[in-house]
C-alpha cells in the first residue's frame, strides 16, 4: 500500500501498529498501580456491564477520583438518551468495520492517495445536505497517525468567515451544535473500525485546525457554539482527544485559547499544541457549494450494493477529484506524524 515515505500514516492498516503502545480493554491488576485498579473495581460495581476501556477514560478525567467519575459517567448516560445520540450510529447506512474502511480506501471514487475522504457517509446517519455541510463546516475525518488514532482536519480560518451562512443554513446554533455531536459520534465510530483492525483499544483522536485567516472579530454566535460544544467534549466525551494541534495561529489566537481554557474545569483543560506555518487548505477556495453536494452525491452513490459505475466513469471522477489539493494533505500528515513523535 503506497505511504507518504518514511510515514506509518497509511490510511489506517495494520502497518500503523505499534507494539510499545499495546494496552488491555480489559486491565489486570500488573496492568495498573493497585489503587487505581481498585478505582476501577469499585466503578465496575457501581456502573454496571461497560467496557473497561470506557470506564478508565472518566476515572482518568476525574483524577480517578470514582464518585466524581460515576456521577459524570451517569451524566453522560441522560444526555445521550435525552438527545437521542446513539442514533447517529444506529442509522449508519453503512458498511461498517475494518473490511469496509479498508475497501473505501482502495476505491478511487471515495479516497484520495488510499485514505478515505467521507467515512460519515458509512458511518453515521446522512444529512440530506451532506455537502453543504463539508462547504460551511471546512472540516474532514482523515485518515489515522501512526498509533491508529483517527484524525480531524479542520479549516478554522475559512469556516469562521462562513459560518454565518452555515447558521442561516441549519436553521440556528442548536442545530450546528448537533451536527458537531454528530462529528464526535463519526470518530468514535472511527475509533472503533481501528480498535478492531489493531487488536488494541483506540479511544482518542487527533485534531489540526487550520487558524490562518481566522476573522478578528469571531461571530457572536459562533463563539457561544463553541463554548457550548467545549462543555460537551469535556463531559461526555472524556479523555477522547490526544492532542489539538493548532497551526498558522494569528497572534490573537493564542490569547483566545486562553480565554477558552479559562472556560473549562481544570481537569478538563485541552492539550494544545502550537505549530509553526502549514501550508494546507481544505478543499479550497475554488470549490464552490455545489461542487461539494455533487461530489459527495457521487460518494453517496459510490457506496451503495447495486451501484455500479464504467472503468472511464471511475477515470474521469478520479481526475476531478485530483482537484483537491494535495500539498496540504502531505504537509499536514508530514506534521501530525513530527510532532506525535514528541508528544506520545
Amino acid at each position: 500500500m503506497p505511504c507518504y515515505g518514511f510515514l506509518d500514516f497509511c490510511g489506517g492498516r495494520d502497518d500503523a501498529r505499534d507494539p510499545e503502545l499495546e494496552f488491555k480493554a480489559s486491565p489486570t491488576e500488573q496492568d495498573l498501580l493497585h489503587w487505581q485498579y481498585d478505582a476501577l473495581l469499585e466503578m465496575r460495581s457501581q456502573v454496571g456491564p461497560v467496557e473497561d476501556k470506557d470506564l478508565l477514560r472518566f476515572l482518568v478525567a476525574r483524577k480517578w477520583h470514582v464518585p466524581a467519575a460515576v456521577e459524570q459517567f451517569h451524566a453522560m448516560q441522560i444526555w445521550r438518551k435525552t438527545n437521542q445520540v446513539e442514533r447517529w450510529r444506529r442509522n449508519a447506512p453503512g458498511p461498517t468495520g475494518p473490511d469496509a474502511a479498508a475497501d473505501a480506501a482502495e476505491d478511487p471514487r471515495l479516497s484520495r492517495d488510499n485514505i478515505e475522504m467521507f467515512p460519515q457517509l458509512r458511518l453515521v446517519e446522512n444529512w440530506p445536505d451532506e455537502g453543504a455541510h463539508v462547504y460551511f463546516g471546512q472540516a474532514l475525518a482523515f485518515g489515522f497517525d501512526k498509533k491508529g488514532q483517527p484524525i480531524q482536519i479542520q479549516n478554522g480560518g475559512l469556516a469562521g468567515w462562513r459560518f454565518a451562512e452555515l447558521l442561516r443554513h441549519v436553521g440556528g446554533r442548536e442545530k450546528v451544535v448537533k451536527s458537531l455531536i454528530r462529528f464526535q459520534e463519526l470518530q468514535a465510530a472511527r475509533m472503533e473500525e481501528s480498535s478492531r483492525r489493531l487488536g488494541r483499544p483506540i479511544t482518542k483522536q487527533v485534531v489540526i485546525t487550520n487558524a490562518a485567516g481566522m476573522p478578528l472579530r469571531p461571530h457572536p454566535q459562533a463563539v457561544a457554539t463553541f463554548k457550548d460544544f467545549l462543555f460537551i467534549s469535556s463531559r461526555y466525551y472524556p479523555e477522547s482527544l490526544a492532542v489539538l494541534f493548532i497551526v498558522n495561529a494569528p497572534v490573537f489566537f493564542v490569547a483566545f485559547y486562553r480565554l477558552i481554557q479559562s472556560w473549562l474545569d481544570p481537569a478538563d483543560q485541552l492539550p494544545i499544541t502550537y505549530g509553526g506555518t502549514v501550508d494546507f487548505d481544505i478543499l479550497g477556495e475554488t470549490w464552490s457549494r455545489e461542487d461539494c453536494d455533487k461530489f459527495l452525491a457521487d460518494c453517496q452513490r459510490a457506496l451503495r450494493p447495486d451501484h455500479v459505475q464504467s472503468p472511464s466513469k471511475v477515470e474521469n471522477q478520479y481526475e476531478q477529484f485530483q482537484a483537491f489539493p494535495k500539498y496540504w494533505i502531505v504537509a499536514v500528515v508530514c506534521f501530525a506524524y513530527f510532532m506525535s513523535g514528541f508528544l506520545f
